[in-house]
């Protein structure tokens, strides 16, 4: 039997709680999709409130919730970086916390301390234990606004760097556990001898940008240019044989006096630009529950991957999960590439009937 609680995200007080009818969780860290939770009887929660969902024991999600339907019993929530959907001032701009070059483990760490425990907001300050684990010390941002989004920087730091938060709650201490960990593990093989669904890959198998160059804001020298190599490294060797052809570039804003005050090279900027591009598309795999031979229950976000299929290798990263409750597959989402025919069709609408001048 699976089974539902629902807990005070500011107290972790249990609020309400019973038995599912059904699920469809939709773990897609790119995109923070919604997922549902079917119930039998009304539920007595608010949005915020902190999801779990177990089977016996066995903990099978936790999420934050977005919306009830007490008419059709239906709970709808997301990933629990939803926590974290606020803005802050932008302490690289307003703030001594952080320079715009910093360790992107720690300097995520200072974020959120920032928006969700030191504020003096107590619906906004949370039951937050940070914990981390390693590190990438050449994290360069640049972003000038006012304001921060905190789920955004969460996803840039994903995107650019493969630093993720995991979540946990510790109801001895009434804490939530939020683990920052720069993911670096590799050398998952999914090959096609698990003789399960063919693997469905877009048309966009290579990186949407694979140069660039950073040239003076103020009069268009061009003063450096880097490349994206196979390895996702970069290089400032145009003739690399492991360079990623064919080129397709991408112009960045050079500040000399700003670099020199914040401390960044031109490479460190560029590696931010171009870091994580090699995983610009998307690979769905469908994996039965019951077969054995891989868990993508056991997969972390960011984690290598080389799948196999007819004699084919697609090198890619794990960044999502789907799967339904009675449904005897759980579908794994590789890469970060999220545009499907769907969206094309209305991107493409967008441009044919838009209004002219």
């Amino acid at each position: 039997m699976v089974y539902y609680k629902l807990y005070d995200r500011n107290t972790l007080e249990f609020v309400d709680g019973g038995t599912v009818k059904d699920f469809n969780i939709d773990y897609d860290y790119m995109t923070n999709n919604t997922s549902t939770l079917n119930i039998t009887k009304a539920s007595q929660g608010f949005k915020g409130d902190l999801v779990a969902i177990s089977e016996g024991i066995q903990l099978i999600v936790l999420g934050v919730v977005t919306a009830i339907d007490n008419t059709d019993l239906k709970i709808s929530f997301k990933h629990p970086k939803e926590l974290f959907n606020d803005t802050v001032l932008n302490v690289f701009k307003f703030t001594n916390l952080l320079n715009k070059k910093f360790d992107a483990v720690s300097g995520l760490k200072t974020i959120l301390e920032y928006g969700f425990i030191n504020t003096s907001d107590p619906k906004r300050k949370l039951p937050l234990v940070i914990r981390t684990f390693g590190e990438d010390l050449n994290a360069v941002w640049t972003d000038d606004s006012n304001t921060l989004d905190v789920v955004e920087f969460i996803d840039s730091m994903f995107d650019r760097y493969n630093i993720i938060v995991e979540f946990e709650i510790d109801f001895l201490h009434s804490q939530i556990i939020c683990s920052i960990v720069k993911n670096d593990t590799e050398g998952y093989v999914l090959k096609d001898n698990i003789k399960l669904s063919k693997p469905e890959v877009d048309n966009n198998e290579l990186p949407k940008e694979n140069k660039v160059i950073l040239f003076d804001k103020n009069n268009g020298t061009v003063r450096g240019t880097f490349y994206l190599l196979q390895d996702n490294s970069i290089t400032s060797n145009a003739a690399h044989e492991k360079r990623i052809l064919p080129p397709t570039t991408k112009y960045v804003e050079w500040n000399e006096m700003d670099a020199i005050k914040e401390g960044y090279t031109m490479e460190e900027l560029a590696r931010g630009e171009l870091g994580g591009n090699i995983y610009n598309h998307c690979i769905q795999y469908k994996l039965a529950k019951k077969q054995t031979m891989v868990r993508p229950t056991n997969f972390r976000y960011g984690d290598k991957i080389t799948i196999i299929y007819e004699d084919r290798q697609y090198d890619s990263i794990f960044t999502g999960l789907k799967f339904k409750l009675n449904d005897p597959y759980y579908t794994c989402i590789f890469g970060k590439t999220r545009i499907d025919f769907t969206d094309r069709m209305k991107l493409y609408n967008n441009r044919k009937f838009q209004k002219k001048e």
